[in-house]
């Protein structure tokens, strides 16, 4: 039987920039997937500029939250969605739709966790504020030489996860920040999933304002940073 992968985009008041972002993924995507428009409120602009463009188009599904935020709005789309996988893709990437199909590749060919990289050869990223880059490279250089964990990308929410591993997994814990990509891939670590990571690209957003708020995610980051160490020292595979 053919797998289907569901793509979350978690979405708040987004604009016209997620035009060009399902439009690449329409247009160029080729397995067999669903789109899943995650949001939190009803009268989100998002929505109505989607119908808008996309009217009645089957591969276009939308979840609401259950509660709000970024991590909440993708676990809602976890329990609406019913695929095989599911993917985290931002709604103003227009770098990465091509790696829509490799992810699925990979998923079939037996990994659970699937982690586009811009921190292997091939990866890069481009625009980040100087002290946004120098935190998620300092996080990448630990994570690659001071622990066990297999990823170098750690702190990128782009990643596809096998629905077994979300069900193993089940309580998740991430409440504030961009988390719960790390908080999943930090857990199935531990429980010795198969990953493997792939190179991407992310050049920051010129559009629209960023809700990445360095200095107030730091904290929730560095629970997951002590229990990867945690692992490393005191689950070693």
């Amino acid at each position: 039987m053919l797998k289907k992968i569901d793509v979350l985009i978690p979405v708040y008041n987004e604009d016209e920039i997620i035009i060009k972002t399902i439009k690449q993924i329409l247009d160029n995507v080729k397995c067999n997937y669903q789109i899943y428009i995650c949001y939190d409120y009803d009268e989100d602009p998002t929505l109505e500029i989607v119908n808008k463009n996309f009217p009645d188009n089957s591969k276009i599904n939308f979840s609401k939250n259950y509660s709000n935020g970024f991590n909440q709005a993708l676990i809602s789309g976890f329990k609406n969605s019913n695929g095989d996988a599911v993917l985290i893709y931002m709604a103003d990437d227009h770098e990465n739709f091509k790696l829509i199909d490799t992810c699925y590749k990979k998923f079939e060919e037996g990994y659970e966790i699937v982690c586009p990289s811009r921190f292997i050869e091939g990866g890069k990223m481009e625009g980040n504020p100087l002290f946004k880059e120098i935190l998620t490279r300092l996080a990448s250089f630990f994570f690659q030489h001071f622990t066990t964990f297999p990823i170098k990308d750690s702190t990128n929410s782009f990643r596809l996860f096998s629905r077994e591993v979300l069900k193993k997994i089940s309580k998740f814990e991430s409440k504030k920040g961009f988390t719960l990509s790390l908080e999943i891939t930090a857990k199935a670590h531990r429980m010795n999933y198969k990953m493997i990571e792939i190179p991407s690209t992310w050049i920051e957003r010129k559009v629209g304002q960023s809700r990445f708020k360095l200095l107030s995610f730091l904290p929730p980051y560095l629970k997951w940073l002590i229990y990867i160490i945690a692992t490393s020292i005191f689950h070693r595979k």
